[in-house]
């Protein structure tokens, strides 16, 4: 099966209903739509915490949804740590808009969106200690499609000195059989690709820092994956 060429909008951090700064994040989710649009992308990927706590307004989260199924087009998030909301058990993804999904399976989960060609994974932050890794338990690509990988955790070098919690290592992002990997929690847009492994990227946060970013991802079967940074108007 040839694979079609694929463009997809990979951001992560929004923190929606920040005590921080609540303003800027809303500011940062309507940039995240718009872009989705004028960019014309196949799918949006949220790499983790598009919430800040478990505080945040039931009617808040239902409005973001919403909106993210008016764009007509599949969206996957996967919970970060601050995603408690989505993970604490009354949040019921079944009442979700028609293409729009939230990765909640313990240890790890796979979700095909055969209309665009997609297949991802990912692995909620349900435990944000050393003993979770993001990517520990990726699954091995099991369709003709592109396969992106979503993790939420920080890369680090292995050093049993510095337990961060939720690491990945390189040498998990080399062995990752994806064509791409989608990170989040580190808030600036970098790629941390390793040796001959996927393209591996943080998309940066939308909002709350001086340089908001997203990344455009693009999949062809010709070219390869290019990654895109887009820096966010203030």
């Amino acid at each position: 099966m040839t694979r079609k060429p694929l463009k997809l909008l990979h951001t992560s951090d929004l923190h929606l209903g920040s005590d921080i700064y609540p303003a800027d994040a809303l500011v940062g989710f309507r940039q995240v739509i718009a872009l989705s649009i004028e960019h014309s992308v196949d799918g949006v990927i949220v790499a983790g915490d598009l919430f800040d706590n478990r505080g945040v307004s039931p009617e808040l989260v239902a409005d973001v949804f919403r909106q993210f199924g008016e764009l007509n087009r599949p969206v996957v998030v996967l919970p970060g740590n601050h995603d408690t909301f989505l993970m604490n058990g009354s949040f019921d993804r079944t009442n979700l808009p028609d293409g729009v999904d939230v990765m909640l399976v313990r240890g790890g989960e796979s979700i095909d969106i055969e209309q665009i060609g997609l297949s991802v994974w990912g692995d909620p932050v349900y435990d944000h200690s050393p003993a979770f890794r993001p990517m520990g338990a990726l699954e091995p690509r099991s369709t003709g499609n592109w396969y992106v990988g979503i993790a939420h955790g920080l890369v680090t070098d292995s050093d049993p000195y510095n337990e961060y919690s939720s690491k990945i290592t390189p040498d998990e992002l080399e062995q990752a059989d994806c064509d791409y990997l989608a990170l989040g929690h580190v808030h600036v847009f970098r790629e941390v690709t390793s040796g001959r492994g996927a393209p591996a990227y943080y998309s940066g946060a939308p909002s709350g820092g001086r340089s908001p970013t997203l990344a455009i991802v693009s999949l062809d079967p010709v070219e390869g994956v290019s990654v895109e940074q887009i820096r966010l108007e203030r």
